[in-house]
């Protein structure tokens, strides 16, 4: 049998993971778009996470947030062990761990602004669940703002069987659970591959499989094995928080906050004619087969009752170009529908927010948009980043251009260390920012070639990232293909050092995650 805690995986670490979602900046931002007063960071919050795994967001955002207090709980001792030391070579005098279930968290445990769950409320037991609404109820101050992701119907009517055959195979085979789930996905791909009638009558979950297997045994695990898996309708998620006096005030990423970037034009007069939030969510859940969905709620909410209100209320979020060479018209595709931003008002918020990041208040004294009415220039600014043109940050942050002179050194301790361990780990590395509040990710061989190039110099950076990536047995492709000859390698390896420089090192001083040693 399976070792578990109230049908929860645990015999089986979780996979490292950093989720943007999750970061006080996001909720903030987020609450406010729906009117909604957030908690105040700028100097001192708390911020709880439940179910945290291995840690990597807890600790990413401690480091991007000095200012804030985050407390991670977790039931798997090897996940709190992994997190404990991350603290410790991160210097993280803002983070801790403790490992318990959400029924026994200390007596002393207060209460705090923030409160996330990912991962977690789809794959726990009702009684668990029932205890994630008691600490809800008694651990997030009046005011402070809840985050909790889960799978979603009607997108996953069509995947559960898969998740079924998954589930009962694997119970039938012998082994670990990672043996397990791996004989479960090869006699999926092969019924897949016979073409049996499932698979036939449901083209969309013939290719899921192949998505499948791209991904780690231990996610599959986590995410296919638990005993209580269940997806949820919105309204039925809505309806036990509203049960322990939460309230919905928004969801990310920020576009399923528009309903017109989620719903085709032929079903937008159904929203324009429903009034009610909870009742349009559930009308875009089906116009847009979600399947997984992040949601905010908050305890007591303030209602913001006017942008006026937006600008003394929440005025301490800056608002930056989304990257660098963004240009107009800008079309994004965001799964159903594809939308395009352009035109005057929005040529003339990219060149002013292309020079430096600002709040809405320095935005709407801006004399390039002297005349704009301030309603609109927030209507513009808050679609803008819904659709990728610009993005959001807890603070100010540099915007310029010019490279970076002599040598250059990871400011961060949390940052160094993560470098260390993660680079070419196989998986994404996020590096936190105090300057934006959140972390940032570089894929793990731009990791590699940051902490060569900032713990060993500039000299001889192309023939070290070449003998790391040889010693840790990962190949560069070219065209779909492995690269196996050396040199043709080994001038790869020099386009990547070069573009890194060239490219991602301004941007990761602009962020503060770098700076000039000298």
């Amino acid at each position: 049998m399976t070792a578990a805690s109230a049908g929860y995986i645990t015999d089986v670490d979780y996979i490292p993971g950093f989720y943007p979602h999750m970061s006080p900046v996001a909720m903030r931002y987020a609450a406010s778009l729906n009117r909604v007063v957030p908690p105040a960071t700028e100097k001192r919050f708390r911020y709880l996470e439940l179910g945290c795994g291995l840690g990597r967001s807890l600790t990413t955002l401690a480091a991007a947030n000095p200012q804030g207090e985050f407390v991670g709980v977790d039931v798997n001792a090897n996940h709190v062990a992994a997190i404990d030391k991350d603290i410790a070579t991160g210097e993280l005098a803002n983070a801790r761990a403790i490992a318990c279930d959400f029924a026994t968290l200390p007596k002393d445990l207060g209460r705090f602004d923030f409160l996330a769950l990912h991962g977690v409320f789809s794959w726990v037991a009702p009684e668990v669940r029932q205890q994630i609404l008691e600490v809800a109820k008694s651990h997030l101050a009046p005011g402070g703002l809840l985050l909790v992701s889960y799978n979603a119907m009607p997108g996953w009517a069509h995947l559960q069987p898969i998740r079924g055959i998954l589930r009962q195979y694997a119970a039938l085979r012998q082994g670990d659970t990672v043996q397990r789930i791996r004989d479960a996905l090869n006699y999926l791909v092969f019924i897949r591959d016979k073409k049996a009638k499932y698979f036939e009558d449901n083209p969309r979950a013939a290719a899921y499989v192949d998505g499948l297997l791209k991904q780690d045994l231990r996610y599959l695990a986590h995410e296919y094995l638990n005993e209580h898996w269940t997806s949820f309708y919105f309204s039925e998620v809505a309806g036990m928080f509203g049960s322990a006096g939460l309230a919905f005030v928004g969801s990310l990423p920020i576009h399923t906050n528009f309903w017109d970037l989620c719903v085709r034009p032929e079903f937008q007069e159904l929203f324009r004619t429903t009034s009610n939030r909870l009742v349009t969510e559930s009308h875009k859940d089906f116009c847009a087969n979600t399947a997984f969905r992040w949601d905010i709620y908050a305890t007591e909410p303030r209602v913001m009752q006017s942008p006026e209100e937006r600008l003394k209320q929440v005025d301490d979020l800056y608002f930056r170009v989304a990257r660098p060479g963004i240009s107009l018209p800008h079309q994004v595709n965001l799964g159903v529908v594809t939308s395009t931003v352009q035109g005057p008002l929005y040529e003339t918020l990219l060149k002013v927010l292309s020079k430096s990041s600002l709040r809405l208040s320095e935005i709407l004294k801006d004399k390039s948009l002297k005349g704009n009415p301030a309603a609109d220039l927030i209507r513009a600014v808050d679609a803008g980043v819904a659709m990728g043109l610009f993005d959001v940050t807890a603070g100010p942050v540099k915007i310029t251009a010019k490279p970076l002179k002599g040598s250059v050194a990871v400011v961060s301790p949390f940052n160094r260390a993560v470098l260390a361990s993660d680079s070419l780990g196989g998986r994404p590395v996020a590096l936190a920012s105090v300057a934006t509040g959140t972390g940032h990710t570089l894929g793990d061989f731009d990791a590699a070639i940051l902490h060569e190039l900032t713990s060993e110099g500039p000299d001889g950076l192309v023939q070290r990232v070449d003998a790391r990536l040889t010693g840790s047995g990962r190949s560069l492709q070219q065209e779909g293909k492995p690269v196996t000859d050396t040199t043709a390698r080994q001038q790869l390896v020099e386009s990547a050092c070069a573009a890194f420089t060239d490219t991602s090192l301004p941007q990761l001083a602009q962020l503060g995650i770098v700076a000039t040693a000298d």
